[in-house]
Order: C-alpha cells, then sequence, then structure tokens
C-alpha cells in the first residue's frame, strides 16, 4: 500500500503529471479519473496495470514492469481490455 507522502505518493504524482503533459494532442475531451480503490484490471498490448483516467479516445494506465518501476501512460481506448483478477 502506498502511504500519502510517502516517496512512492511522490514518484506517483510526478508520473502523473509528466503523462498529463505528453497526453495525446488530438484528443480534447476531458479527463475523468477512476476512484483510487475503484481501478480497473486492464490488458494493453500484454502489458497488465489498471486504468488511472479515461477521455473519450484514450485510457491512463499505470504498471509495475518486471523490476518493480512505476510507469504511467496514455494508451487509445481501443488498445485497451478490461480483465479479471485471474488473468
Amino acid at each position: 500500500m502506498v502511504k500519502s507522502g510517502s516517496p512512492e505518493d511522490m514518484e506517483r504524482m510526478m508520473a502523473r503529471l509528466d503523462a498529463d503533459r505528453i497526453r495525446p494532442m488530438d484528443d480534447s475531451s476531458p479527463i475523468r479519473d477512476f476512484p483510487r480503490y475503484g481501478r480497473p484490471l486492464v490488458c494493453v498490448n500484454g502489458i497488465y496495470g489498471k486504468a488511472v483516467a479515461w477521455s473519450h479516445s484514450y485510457g491512463l494506465i499505470e504498471w509495475l514492469d518486471v523490476s518493480g518501476e512505476y510507469h504511467l501512460s496514455w494508451a487509445q481506448s481501443a488498445s485497451i481490455k478490461r480483465v479479471t483478477d485471474e488473468e
């Protein structure tokens, strides 16, 4: 669990700011955030993570790579597939 004010929380906040700066320019629709504890599990091109936010054409996805490094990136909505815990 990431506690508020922890180094991990700061890392996630900075990653979100970076992701918002490089948001695809072809989508000017509003961004809506999923609740922190209600984020759906998703798969994007073989990468499993959680959806953090969405707009009309894109979703903001967070995941940890095999080394445990945190990533946050926008993906086209057509490439995002909702998955279950078992998957």
